[in-house]
């Protein structure tokens, strides 16, 4: 019987030690005291205006999202989106007059990094749409419109540049600056890749370089300036080499945050927040609001239409 009794005990403490911690529903109300006028659901700022707000009742956590690009609630758990797809850079040819020496190319079927998925990986030659100059000066291509050659945001796109020289005429240098592929779209400016942060993972292929030899073929260089190669004299064999970009997933993008902190757990209760916008527009501002312990959480939120006029 005792041991029953027993028994009987440490169950109810197993339960007992399982019982799940909760927390009250948090009662934050949110008022805006100051706008211009109100327009059916929109509260209207002028430039400069500091947009404030009374803060009622408590919540162990609040958080401000402005409506700002990088700061919007709807977009917090965003991981891809695809917007248009823009290649820029700067290049420019010296020495020689070969013509047709550099062509730029993209694919989204490179299955490897090695010269036998180079030659099959199904390559667009997108050089007709790219500004290059004929000359020695240096031409920008502006903002080149490449979202045609992806089909959804989840594609892995390869950016090349292929050079070929021809033995028998001085072969021309060329030299790529200000190089940028961006996803952009209505409220995000990714950039997938750049000279900076991409100088370690492009991928050359062709004739080994060899010191300052004129007379040996040549290969691209990589540097956070530039990508260039350097031609050969007219007795330097012919040659040809590719650079070749990391594998650029062309929709990730980071999700948004909040645009401040309002109040955290071990905060004071608080009773008013304010907000300057730093450029007119249309934004909806977000008061995200929790109280939270390791088994429940509950939440809320409280929407504000603002324009803010010039």
């Amino acid at each position: 019987m005792k041991k029953i009794f027993y028994v009987c005990i440490l169950a109810g403490c197993i339960l007992a030690c399982k019982k799940e911690v909760g927390t009250d529903t948090p009662t934050a109300g949110f008022t805006a005291i100051n706008a211009r006028e109100i327009k059916g659901d929109t509260l209207v700022f002028k430039l400069g205006d500091t947009c404030k707000f009374n803060v009622s009742g408590y919540a162990d956590n609040i958080a401000y999202w402005s409506g700002i690009a990088g700061n919007q609630y709807d977009n917090r758990i965003r991981s891809a989106a695809l917007g248009k797809l823009l290649l820029s850079f700067t290049s420019q040819s010296q020495y020689g007059t070969q013509s047709n020496t550099l062509k730029v190319l993209a694919t989204t079927k490179l299955g490897g990094l090695d010269s036998v998925s180079v030659a099959n990986a199904g390559w667009t030659d997108i050089t007709a749409r790219i500004p290059l100059p004929a000359g020695s000066a240096t031409l920008s291509t502006g903002d080149v419109d490449i979202t045609d050659l992806v089909s959804s945001a989840n594609d892995t796109l390869y950016i090349a540049f292929k050079y070929s020289g021809v033995t028998g005429s001085t072969q021309r240098t060329w030299t790529i600056t200000n190089y940028t592929l961006a996803n952009t779209g209505a409220d995000f400016n990714n950039v997938l890749s750049n000279l900076v942060n991409d100088v370690s993972y492009w991928t050359v292929y062709g004739n080994v370089r060899t010191g300052n030899d004129s007379d040996k073929n040549k290969v691209w260089i990589a540097t956070t300036s530039n990508l260039k190669i350097q031609g050969g004299d007219a007795v330097a064999p012919t040659n040809t080499s590719w650079i070749i970009s990391r594998p650029l997933f062309v929709g990730r993008l980071t999700p948004d945050i909040p645009t401040a902190t309002v109040k955290n757990l071990t905060a004071a209760a608080i009773t008013s927040y304010e907000y300057t916008y730093s450029a007119a527009g249309v934004y909806k501002a977000t008061f995200a609001f929790y109280n939270n312990t390791k088994d429940v959480t509950k939440s809320g939120i409280k929407q504000f239409n603002i324009k803010i006029t010039p």
